[in-house]
C-alpha cells in the first residue's frame, strides 16, 4: 500500500515519490475496472489520490501516459488468467496421452482468455486500445518512463514481472508448443495456429463485451467456440 506523509504546510496528505506513482497507476486501474479506457483520466486519478495536479504530473504529464502503463498491467493480468487455468490443465491432465495434454492445454489457455474478458470487462477493453508505445515495453518487459521521471529519476516499474510470459500471445506460443511424440500436421504450422487462436478469442471477447454479441447467453457461446477449437487443435495434431 502506498505511504503517505502529512503535509503541514499545505494540509493535506502527501505520497512518497515511487509510492505516489503506484497510487496513481492503482486508481487509474480502478477507473479502467469500472468503465474501461475512456474512464481513465488523469485529473479523476488524481482527485482519487488526494494530490495536486503538479504532484501527479512529475510522473505522468498526460493521460496517455497514465493510460498507458494501466493498459500494461491489464494486459499482463489477461496473460496471468490464461496461465493459471494453463496451470490447473496441466496438473488435471499431467496422466493423459500426449495429445490430450496439449489440447486440454491449448483450449485452458483460450479459456482463461475469454474468462478474464468475460469477467473484467473493463481491463479488458483497456488492454484492447494499448498505445504501441505502451506495447513496445510490454514485449520487452520494460519500465516506462513518465513525466519528470523520465528525466530526472530511473522509471517506475508497472510491477514486478511475473514468472513466464506476461502477455496473452506469448502464453498461446507457449502452449502450442507440443510435447514429445506429437507434432502438428504438415500444412500447419503453430504460428498459424496462434494466429487462428488470437482472432478468434480476440473477436469473441470484443463482440461479448461490446459488440453484437453482448445480450447473448456467454455460457453457451463459449462452450460452442472452444468446441470449434478443441476441434481444430485436435485435428491439427499428427500422431
Amino acid at each position: 500500500m502506498a505511504q503517505r506523509v502529512h503535509s503541514q504546510e499545505k494540509g493535506r496528505d502527501t505520497y512518497h515519490h515511487g509510492d505516489l506513482h503506484h497510487a496513481l497507476v492503482a486508481a487509474g486501474m480502478e477507473l479502467a475496472r469500472s468503465g474501461g479506457a475512456e474512464a481513465v483520466v488523469l485529473r479523476e486519478a488524481t482527485r482519487r489520490t488526494g494530490v495536486s495536479p503538479n504532484a501527479a504530473y512529475r510522473h505522468f504529464d498526460s493521460r496517455e501516459a497514465l493510460l498507458d502503463e494501466v493498459a500494461v498491467r491489464a494486459s499482463r493480468k489477461l496473460a496471468e488468467s490464461m496461465k493459471t487455468s494453463v496451470a490447473r490443465a496441466r496438473a488435471e491432465f499431467a496422466g493423459s496421452d500426449p495429445k490430450t495434454i496439449a489440447t486440454e492445454v491449448i483450449l485452458s489457455a483460450c479459456r482463461g482468455y475469454i474468462g478474464f474478458a468475460l469477467m473484467e470487462p473493463g481491463w479488458f477493453n483497456v488492454s484492447s486500445a494499448i498505445s504501441d508505445r505502451a506495447m513496445t515495453y510490454l514485449y520487452d518487459g520494460a519500465s516506462m518512463p513518465s513525466g519528470e521521471s523520465a528525466t530526472h529519476e530511473e522509471p517506475e516499474s508497472v510491477e514486478e514481472p511475473e514468472d513466464g510470459p506476461r502477455t496473452a500471445r506469448a502464453v498461446l506460443a507457449e502452449v502450442l508448443v507440443l510435447p514429445e511424440g506429437i507434432s502438428w500436421a504438415p500444412s500447419i504450422s503453430a504460428e498459424d495456429l496462434e494466429l487462428m487462436l488470437r482472432s478468434m478469442l480476440y473477436g469473441f471477447s470484443v463482440l461479448s463485451t461490446v459488440g453484437a454479441l453482448r445480450r447473448e447467453d456467454h455460457t453457451q457461446l463459449e462452450g460452442r467456440l472452444l468446441s470449434l477449437i478443441r476441434a481444430s487443435v485436435a485435428g491439427a495434431i499428427k500422431q
